[in-house]
């Protein structure tokens, strides 16, 4: 038997062994060369790579603001839409063709369309311009993969408009960004393709909507890869604007505005019966007289701030906003628009006639049907259609418009030495006019109330206007002028509503505010009001001496028919507008006015017809709310503007009912001048059985009636012992009887 040798199990544990030794010694030797090969060989590539990532800071674009009505109703909002943005600057040769078809294989949109958003100026130079928008996420997608040179795909907040037109020009829109709009604002955060509140309440309150950017930190490599992100500060959404609008007031003051220019577009033109008024644009705003709120502001034509937010081509633009038949539909002609007020403005020219002395509140005066300036070459201005008026006071002149009367005042204050020949320009400053009312709204007007340096600079501006010997100097004729608004004078429809508010409630001007306050969306915050615009008053009126009964009482006559015994029948220059008008239980006090419209209508190629107006204020005896209405073109403000008017009272009168009544405020009332004269009726006035008593001051028309108790016979006599139905209203009104006020038995007064 022999020795034992290895057995067949050792010899292959061996060989496993020196196996795995060889492969873990290839492992090393390769670790150990790669790392040589990173540390020694890629060291320089690496280098360049490390150094080409960069750190940047991405902006977080905040939630806008909404923009609500009074009640909360949403007039702005944003949501999130797909769209589709291109950078032109980023395309290379060939790329713009290339993008163009792609797009509009991708989307549908015709390359003609594409290519004009695309280039449209009023984007930031270098910026991502939108060329689509409302895609859906898979469409999306598809554009991402494509990787179209400058060309993106997002998810974008777009601004919204639930209520479209209603009340845009109050609020607004959003659009492209001004040039250098990124560089005026360098701690804000813009980026050139933000787009910004462009007008209105967008406009003015960008700051207060936009919020406060955020920022997050990232590094990314030469591919714009995100590498790591370093850190994030989250954005801060902007605050909700409340307005002090009622959208159920505007849309009644928008569909009766738009009303009544349809209605005046059919009627044929008092010049030349060939013609029918144009009526292309008018104006109407409601004023809270308590503490100046704007309730209503209407302005046509007017526009859909989508046409604007969401872009629009050049060819849109020119048919959307250059259409001679539609004027003006960007401008907010309540603030904008400057007009000569007309017959408006004898409520300044009477309270400066009266503070300079030169009428008393009941001194007749002989209406012609003209005036001629008593000096040689003075000139002759006449009435409206020449109409003689006979006598009248400075009631019956507002009642029933006599611009006579004020000429003739404006004369004598044009002859009166030192500051008080600018009597007319000094009380028509205490009311406002000519200087911006304040209101909460971009690009407001302040009108003009001429004086010596304005005419002069008006003529230098305008050659034409100039004599033969350059000379430029104030005269009568203009006094004269602008006792009546005309001439100079311009003003806006809010500063003209503005003042008569301020008549209304003893003589406080205010600030108008369109906006009431703001309120954060933050979450801790959630709700909080952040800024609160309260009654701002700007100047209170000194109504020391002036008649203010006597001129209320001449505005209050203007939607009426009413007997005067002085003067008989007085028909107010809206009574017919006003005709069935409960005028006991909501009565309106206000003023017609029909203004001349300098140049040539260039649709039409002739003189630009009148434009009519109407302001008042309402309820009579407790005065809450003052309305204007302008409508341009569109002749007599009793005919054309005074009807809309009383329909936004009917509207004014309805809803109030459902309104809570603002925070009462310490305004300065009017004290009442002269005899407080009770408002009888006509079949009283009428009535040959009732003797009269008229108290020194009061209108002849409103005498306050004595009756004893007793019965007339058939011969007027009074029976002894029957009572007298009027005994109550003479116990409480009629004052101590004078022997010069009082008719003797039998007889009537007479005057």
């Amino acid at each position: 038997m022999s020795d034992s040798s290895t057995s067949p199990d050792s010899t292959n544990t061996g060989l496993r062994l020196a196996f795995l030794g060889v492969v873990v010694v290839a492992l090393f030797a390769a670790l150990f060369a790669r790392i040589w090969f990173l540390q020694v060989l890629a060291t320089e590539e690496f280098r360049a790579k490390a150094e080409t990532n960069q750190v940047r800071l991405v902006v977080l674009a905040p939630e806008r603001g909404r923009i609500l009505d009074r009640n909360g109703v949403v007039l702005a909002d944003s949501e999130f839409t797909g769209v589709i943005r291109v950078n032109p600057s980023q395309f290379g040769e060939g790329d713009r063709e290339l993008v163009l078809r792609e797009l509009e294989r991708l989307t549908g949109e015709p390359q003609e369309v594409i290519a004009e958003r695309m280039d449209d100026l009023a984007a930031a130079p270098f910026s991502f311009r939108t060329v689509a928008i409302g895609i859906e996420e898979p469409l999306l997608e598809l554009v991402t993969e494509r990787s179209l040179p400058g060309v993106e795909a997002a998810w974008e907040a777009r601004r919204i408009y639930p209520e479209g037109s209603l009340a845009a020009h109050v609020v607004g829109y959003i659009g492209a960004q001004p040039a250098g709009w990124v560089d005026d604002h360098p701690g804000a955060s813009y980026l050139p393709n933000d787009r910004i509140g462009r007008a209105g309440v967008e406009g003015l309150f960008e700051a207060t909507l936009r919020g406060t950017a955020g920022t997050s930190t990232v590094e990314v490599d030469r591919e714009n890869n995100v590498v790591r992100e370093l850190g994030e500060t989250p954005s801060r959404p902007g605050d909700d604007v409340v307005l002090t609008i009622d959208l159920e007031l505007q849309k009644a003051v928008e569909f009766f505005l738009d009303e009544g220019l349809r209605e005046a577009q059919g009627r044929s033109s008092v010049d030349d019966p060939r013609f029918l008024y144009p009526a292309y644009a008018g104006v109407a705003v409601v004023v809270d007289v308590r503490n100046g709120d704007v309730l209503a502001m209407a302005s046509f034509p007017t526009y859909k701030p989508e046409w604007l937010t969401d872009g629009i081509t050049s060819a849109q633009y020119k048919a959307t906003f250059n259409d001679p038949q539609r004027p003006g539909p960007l401008n907010n002609r309540a603030v904008q628009g400057l007009y000569a007020p007309g017959s408006v403005f004898k409520l300044v020219t009477s309270v400066a006639a009266a503070r300079a002395g030169v009428i008393t509140p009941r001194g007749q005066f002989v209406d012609a049907g003209s005036f001629t300036v008593p000096v040689p070459n003075g000139g002759t201005f006449s009435n409206a259609g020449k109409v003689v008026m006979g006598a009248v006071d400075l009631s019956t002149a507002i009642t029933r418009s006599s611009d006579a009367y004020f000429y003739s005042a404006a004369y004598s204050i044009s002859t009166l030495e030192g500051q008080a020949q600018w009597a007319i320009q000094d009380a028509a400053k205490d009311f406002g006019f000519g200087s911006e009312t304040g209101v909460q709204l971009p690009f407001e007007r302040p009108g003009t109330i001429p004086d010596p340096a304005v005419k002069k600079a008006i003529f230098e501006a305008i050659p034409e206007y100039q004599n033969e010997d350059n000379t430029i100097f104030w005269v009568p004729g203009d006094t004269i002028n602008m006792s009546i608004g005309q001439g100079f004078v311009t003003a806006t429809p809010l500063q003209i509503v503005n003042a008569y508010a301020a008549f209304a409630n003893g003589g406080t001007v205010f600030q108008p505010n369109i906006v009431s306050q703001s309120i954060s969306r933050e979450v801790d915050t959630a709700g909080d009001v952040t800024r609160e615009f309260g009654p701002r008053v700007s100047n209170t009126i000194d109504f020391s001496g002036v008649p203010v009964d006597v001129i209320r009482e001449g505005l209050e006559g203007v939607p009426l028919n009413r007997i005067s015994r002085a003067f008989g029948l007085v028909s107010g220059t809206a009574s017919t507008a006003f005709d069935g008008w409960d005028h006991r239980g909501w009565g309106i006090v206000g003023k017609t006015g029909t203004s001349e419209s300098d140049g040539i209508n260039k649709v039409l190629g002739r003189k630009k017809e009148d434009n009519a107006v109407f302001v008042g204020y309402a309820p009579r005896d407790d005065p809450r709310y003052a309305v204007i209405v302008v409508m341009e073109e569109s002749g007599f403000g009793g005919t054309a503007a005074a009807p809309v008017a009383r329909k936004i009272f009917e509207a004014l009168r309805t809803l109030e009912q459902t309104w809570e009544e603002p925070e009462d405020l310490p305004l300065l009332a009017a004290e009442p001048v002269g005899a407080n004269c009770p408002e009888l009726p006509i079949t009283v006035l009428r009535d040959a059985t009732i003797d009269l008593v008229v108290p020194e001051g009061c209108p002849f028309g409103e005498p306050i009636p004595v009756v004893e108790p007793g019965t007339a016979d058939d011969e007027g006599a009074l029976a002894p012992d029957s009572p007298g139905l009027l005994t109550t209203i003479v116990n409480r009104q009629r004052p101590p009887p004078s022997p010069s006020t009082t008719a003797k038995a039998g007889e009537r007064q007479r005057w």
